[in-house]
């Protein structure tokens, strides 16, 4: 849930620091001010960062922005907003495939995933999951399973593959049975 304490304006950063969006040097810099202020949070799971009023080349998208989300993937999720600039979701791109990174995105109030052709969004087979996950919160494999028709072990290979994948998060919960149960949530 996006609340002020973990939403993060690049443009403030941006003013703070003279920021012009460009090149890895960058890009670094920003990549650890924002681990900086995401490692102060450890009550927050998903961190919103804005890119409003912001301009960037893919080299800073690369190591800011990607790079955070691999650098978080199975812990914490990252999530862009304000992302209406379809040239700053292309500058995003790249390091998206480069990086096998998936990178969720608000563009208003439609949700998606940076992507090309079968890259950077779930696979052909796992989006019914991730689809039904992303519209019930938190989700276990029985759940899926018994929304899906499947067979609970093979709804919890399809959800590790996309908590592995980094399109979805998970946390450890105790079953009616006394065993371990992992409780999965998208990204959003």
């Amino acid at each position: 849930m996006k609340q002020n304490e973990n939403v993060i304006s690049l443009a403030r950063i941006f003013s703070e620091n003279s920021l012009t969006g460009i090149g890895d040097d960058e890009g670094k810099q920003v990549f650890n001010e924002l681990v900086f202020f995401i490692e102060k949070k450890p009550e927050y799971k998903i961190f919103y960062i804005s890119i409003k009023d912001v301009v960037f080349d893919a080299s800073f998208a690369r190591e800011a922005l990607v790079r955070l989300a691999k650098h978080y993937r199975k812990n914490r999720g990252i999530c862009l907003v304000d992302a209406e600039k379809e040239m700053l979701r292309l500058n995003i791109l790249a390091p998206v495939l480069s990086l096998d990174q998936p990178m969720p995105f608000y563009a208003g109030d439609r949700f998606d995933h940076i992507k090309m052709d079968k890259v950077g969004s779930p696979s052909k087979t796992n989006k019914p999951i991730f689809d039904f996950v992303f519209k019930n919160g938190i989700s276990t494999a029985s759940d899926v399973a018994e929304y899906l028709d499947f067979k609970v072990n093979n709804a919890s290979t399809k959800l590790k593959s996309l908590y592995e994948e980094g399109f979805l998060l998970r946390v450890e919960d105790k079953s009616e049975t006394g065993g371990v149960e992992f409780k999965y949530y998208a990204i959003k």
